[in-house]
């Protein structure tokens, strides 16, 4: 099992928001401790964080909901891993948004080479994210149902698991998804 799902949902939410709100005290004190000082470096730096705060609040509360998604039981974190991998979207354009700051501060172009590849890193991020996270929620699930068949458990740990192994319950699970959606519809009818 993970950390959050060890951890209560008011502990994940009170530890990432005293989180959050620590960053935004530092933010502060650093805004008014620029005034003292005649760093450009340091001017430069927590502009950057200025115009950038609400990125990293959004970050934050997108990851914590999806933290807070992860920690429930199987059918209701399903949407854990849609949120962790929009956040990690964020994130990737927040690290871009890092190295367009170290380029300007050193005035070089040295991670200029990224921007070609921004378009195709997102979708790619999103995508390796989203589908760790459902391969995570089925490895999870595989495990309690395992847990609570004793004898069989033991025997099946001895067997060595292959892709294919995988790839045969992912099929069924998606043919139980589609199966359940199609009687509901029936009854509807």
């Amino acid at each position: 099992m993970t950390k959050s799902s060890c951890r209560s949902i008011p502990w994940i939410v009170f530890t990432r928001f005293s989180g959050l709100i620590f960053c935004l005290i530092l933010l502060y004190i650093a805004n008014h401790l620029a005034f003292f000082t005649e760093n450009h470096f340091n001017y430069q730096i927590i502009l950057f964080m200025n115009n950038n705060i609400w990125l990293i609040i959004v970050i934050s509360i997108v990851f914590l909901i999806g933290e807070v998604f992860n920690a429930l039981i199987f059918p209701f974190n399903l949407p854990a891993p849609l949120f962790n991998a929009s956040a990690s979207v964020l994130l990737a354009n927040f690290i871009f948004r890092i190295f367009a700051i170290i380029d300007i501060l050193l005035d070089e172009q040295i991670f200029q080479v990224f921007n070609r590849f921004e378009f195709i890193i997102y979708p790619l991020v999103f995508f390796i994210v989203l589908i760790g996270g459902y391969i995570l929620i089925l490895v999870r699930l595989s495990k309690t149902a395992e847990c609570g068949s004793g004898q069989e458990h033991k025997e099946k740990t001895r067997e060595k698991l292959s892709w294919e192994n995988v790839g045969d319950e992912f099929r069924q699970a998606i043919f139980d998804l589609l199966t359940q959606i199609r009687k509901s519809i029936n009854i509807k009818k």
